[in-house]
């Protein structure tokens, strides 16, 4: 049985929006115009518009209305440090499993990944890398950390859509290193190699964030 109320259906469908790029940074938006375009009122809308800021994808300026944050060098830098140090937690606890089940979910998302890269779509291997990522931390079983690992996935998430255009950032070279990254820090868990999975998960998020920040650092210069 559905039991999304029309305001998470409002939610979730424009995060969605968001987090596929269809926004630019600092892009305002049109309440009114969602609204006619959702057929809703404008009530659900500005209930989604205070979720989303609650998650840091968008800002609400009083007297200006909702529109997609901005994050500068400084405070993508501060957002990867806080998702490493937590993912990095989440491996740890995923490797005390004694369940060999527990990492199911991450060879799913693996052989979906790989179904994404045949079909040669890098949206679909972005979405891929998601599943992975929650697969991940759903194996830590943690609780908090689940509550908190998405919301920084979803930030983390949009600074990709916003900076990794997808004829420079998602080509197939980057999708099957991301792929293989995956596969090596399954492996490592999957045969008790703590440390091993730690540390490529480690280099893949750190390798994303130089690439954020080098493209970003050019943005500014610009």
């Amino acid at each position: 049985m559905d039991t999304m109320t029309l305001a998470d259906r409002v939610f979730q469908t424009l995060r969605e929006q968001i987090l596929q790029g269809i926004y630019t940074p600092g892009q305002k938006f049109n309440i009114d115009q969602l609204a006619r375009d959702l057929g809703v009122s404008n009530t659900p809308i500005r209930e989604a518009m205070a979720r989303l800021e609650r998650l840091g994808l968008v800002e609400i300026i009083p007297y200006c209305g909702p529109k997609i944050k901005q994050l500068d060098i400084s405070q993508l830098t501060d957002l990867y440090e806080v998702r490493i140090a937590l993912e990095e937690l989440a491996v740890r606890l995923a490797a005390q499993s004694e369940d060999p089940d527990v990492f199911n979910g991450m060879a799913e998302a693996i052989q979906k990944q790989e179904s994404a890269l045949n079909s040669n779509d890098p949206r679909d291997v972005m979405d891929a890398d998601r599943v992975f990522h929650d697969a991940l931390v759903k194996a830590s079983g943690n609780s908090v950390l689940l509550e908190m690992l998405p919301n920084l996935s979803d930030r983390t998430r949009l600074l990709l859509e916003l900076n990794t255009p997808t004829s420079e950032g998602m080509d197939r070279t980057t999708a099957l290193r991301i792929l293989q990254d995956h596969r090596r820090i399954y492996e490592a868990l999957r045969d008790g190699n703590r440390e091993a999975a730690v540390q490529e998960l480690r280099h893949q998020l750190i390798r994303w964030r130089e690439k954020l920040v080098e493209k970003m650092s050019k943005q500014e210069a610009i």
